[in-house]
């Protein structure tokens, strides 16, 4: 049988920090059952067991708490990864339509010849626009930094020409 103070102590050391009124308080609201020695004051003796009892529906009651607070943030963080992935949903969608109006963009102002494309006239010779064309793809070419892909479709055109 324990007093109040060795069992203020005993929750202490395990992880319950309490005081003597608190365990007092406890006792008198029925969380703590003990039993009451009268002497030349009122004491309190509390067994082991109904100590290691209320130990045990204590630690229960923190983890239920934070279970409960666990469940809420993680629903909040739920919630919020929907709302981003409609967000991206969204801008994905924009995307696609600036793709498709940027295409049609430069589909309609493509350039009907090479030279156009290069920004030389109509009357300049082949020579002048073969060496225009080996000037862009070396600054296209993908050891050099350049895109791949453009690289790739100039040097076809330029293939053409020769």
């Amino acid at each position: 049988m324990l007093n109040i103070k060795e069992a203020a102590e005993q929750l202490t050391s395990a992880g319950i920090t309490t005081t003597d009124t608190e365990v007092m308080r406890w006792i008198e609201e029925g969380k703590i059952k003990a039993d009451i020695y009268q002497t030349r004051k009122i004491t309190y003796k509390i067994s082991m067991k109904d100590l290691t009892d209320f130990i045990l529906r204590q630690k229960t009651a923190n983890l239920v708490t934070k279970l409960d607070e666990a469940n809420r943030e993680n629903q909040k963080l739920n919630e919020e990864i929907q709302l981003f992935k409609t967000r991206l949903h969204i801008e994905q969608s924009k995307v696609r339509t600036l793709k498709k109006l940027l295409n049609t963009q430069i589909e309609e102002t493509a350039p009907s010849t090479i030279g156009d494309l290069l920004g030389l006239s109509q009357n300049q010779n082949s020579q002048i626009l073969k060496k225009e064309f080996k000037k862009l793809l070396k600054a296209l070419h993908p050891d050099r930094g350049g895109d791949e892909r453009l690289f790739k479709v100039f040097n076809e055109h330029y293939e053409n020409l020769k």
